[in-house]
């Protein structure tokens, strides 16, 4: 495959976008695909890092046309300034830039949306996955891929197109796999006394100061700790970081570039902020202390607070030394809540995310065709099987006149859409759908072929389904699925579909709420 990753990074918008997709990218060449990498010329770009991991790069020019309202169409979005152009000057810049030869395109940046995404689309290249965080604005999607644990489903109702496969959750979480290996090497609890180590990080930029914070309330403690402080190179800060480990005992500096899955190996604490950095600790076993540098950043420290996988202090502009002081202190005189913490975050992520993504962008490709008169005797066989009857409601089988009599309604039906889907390897099973009578909403059916279960057609073919009836009935605002409580390999799979459940008596009933004007029809 050929994939193209549109992120940035630079002062502003700090590394944390980049680093992620250039995890995904390493892991993706490694299987032999080909990566490009297209990013605009921002003040704080990191040089030569994208060419250094063996990937191409198209650096666009910076400033291209105007920051204010996009000329796409539509009020800008938060972090609009952060793009350096209107998102329809840098897809037509995009597009320019890769042509239309690659097989999936990756958008992490928070300041695009479903305008981008569709011009992308519109210009004939290939799929697209999103990499988001916030679930505050529309999206034009394939594939969606939040690895945050406040993330769920249900955030992204109405935000994504119907048949777009979603990815939630840090088992998702994008790590170089340097962090999977040492993690299974970590064997109980870290031993947070005399000489063990503190690790401060709170990213390439620190714009706000939290490194000094914590150095500062460190430096009053005397607990015997060790500290490693690593501090990007063009953190405002770093001549006075400089100075504040110069004055602290067993205190050691890393400039720039560190060593960091050994760094967090090494240590038995570690502060820091809740960006993509947060899972690296989690796999680790690493008890934290969060600050949080960044607005977007407070829902995913909440969430990391509120399972018991860290201590969030608050935000940079709120937290004092002092603050930071008693913090360490209460875990260095509280053993078995330090190791509850790491224990914790150990479970939320083992460090396979990046694998699994891959292999959700190499799985195969579902078409759909509507399912015709010669294919009555093939479904029949299909639904009368005994693994597909068993999950229906009524597992009776249906004799074959009534199916032929059934059939026929079906297809000649303007409220019903029956569709057989295929893969290379063929037919992968049956989905039909049911149009309300207020032609609002729809109910799905879906079952595979006997045979085909257990390896991902099941979401696969759910989400293409979802995609043509939306495309073909432009009135639905929600797609329904009615699922058996015992049903847990289907439930998977509406779930990766985008689906949840709703009703407090009724969780068998899943829904997928559709987006209005996401995607043109």
């Amino acid at each position: 495959m050929r994939i193209v990753f549109r992120t940035d990074a630079s002062d502003a918008i700090g590394t944390g976008h980049l680093m992620r997709c250039l995890t995904l990218a390493d892991a993706a060449a490694t299987e032999g695909h080909i990566c490009t990498f297209v990013m605009r010329e921002h003040p704080g770009r990191p040089e030569g890092l994208v060419e250094a991991r063996g990937h191409a790069l198209v650096v666009l020019p910076s400033k291209a046309g105007f920051l204010g309202e996009d000329d796409t169409g539509g009020p800008s979005l938060d972090h609009a300034d952060w793009l350096g152009a209107s998102q329809a000057v840098d897809a037509r810049q995009t597009a320019a830039a890769v042509g239309d030869g690659y097989d999936w395109l990756v958008a992490d940046h928070y300041a695009l949306d479903h305008r981008w995404e569709s011009s992308m689309r519109a210009a004939g290249g290939g799929r697209i996955m999103t990499i988001d965080d916030l679930a505050d604005r529309l999206h034009d999607c394939d594939l969606l891929l939040d690895q945050n644990l406040q993330g769920s489903a249900g955030r992204y109702a109405g935000l994504v197109p119907a048949g777009c496969q979603t990815l939630i959750g840090p088992r998702h979480a994008l790590l170089r796999p340097e962090f999977a290996a040492l993690a299974k090497e970590i064997e109980g609890p870290r031993a947070l006394q005399a000489g063990a180590r503190v690790l401060v990080y709170f990213g390439g930029i620190d714009p706000d100061g939290a490194t000094l914070v914590v150095l500062e309330g460190l430096g009053a403690l005397d607990k015997g700790l060790a500290v490693d402080v690593v501090a990007g190179a063009r953190n405002p800060h770093l001549a006075a970081i400089r100075e504040a480990a110069r004055r602290m005992p067993d205190t050691r500096l890393f400039e720039g570039n560190a060593d960091m899955p050994a760094l967090m190996a090494g240590a038995s604490l570690a502060i820091g902020a809740a960006g993509a950095t947060a899972w690296e600790r989690c796999c680790l076993a690493l008890p934290t202390i969060l600050i949080t540098i960044a607005e977007n950043q407070k829902p995913g420290a909440a969430a990391l607070a509120d399972a018991g996988a860290a201590l969030w202090l608050g935000d940079v502009g709120e937290v004092t030394p002092g603050d930071v002081a008693r913090s360490v202190a209460a875990l260095t005189d509280d053993p078995v809540r330090a190791a509850a913490l790491g224990e914790t975050a150990r479970s939320l992520c083992d460090g396979a995310g990046a694998g699994r993504v891959l292999a959700a962008l190499s799985a195969p490709r579902t078409r759909l065709r509507l399912a015709a008169p010669d294919d009555c005797e093939t479904v029949f066989a299909w639904r009368n099987h005994p693994d597909t009857r068993r999950f229906f409601h009524d597992p009776a089988p249906v004799a074959i006149a009534d199916h032929r009599a059934w059939f026929a309604r079906t297809i000649a039906d303007p409220d019903r859409r029956l569709w057989i889907g295929e893969e290379d390897s063929g037919a992968t099973g049956v989905v039909r759908f049911d149009r309300d009578a207020d032609e609002a909403s729809a109910l799905i059916s879906v079952y595979l072929v006997p045979g085909e279960g257990g390896r991902g057609a099941g979401a696969r073919l759910i989400a293409a389904g979802c995609a043509e009836a939306a495309a073909g009935w432009p009135g639905l605002t929600a797609i329904d699925a009615e699922i058996l409580p015992e049903n847990i390999a289907s439930a998977g799979a509406f779930a990766k579909a985008g689906f949840v459940p709703y009703g407090a008596r009724d969780a068998h009933r899943w829904r997928l709420t559709l987006p209005r004007g996401a995607r043109p029809q």
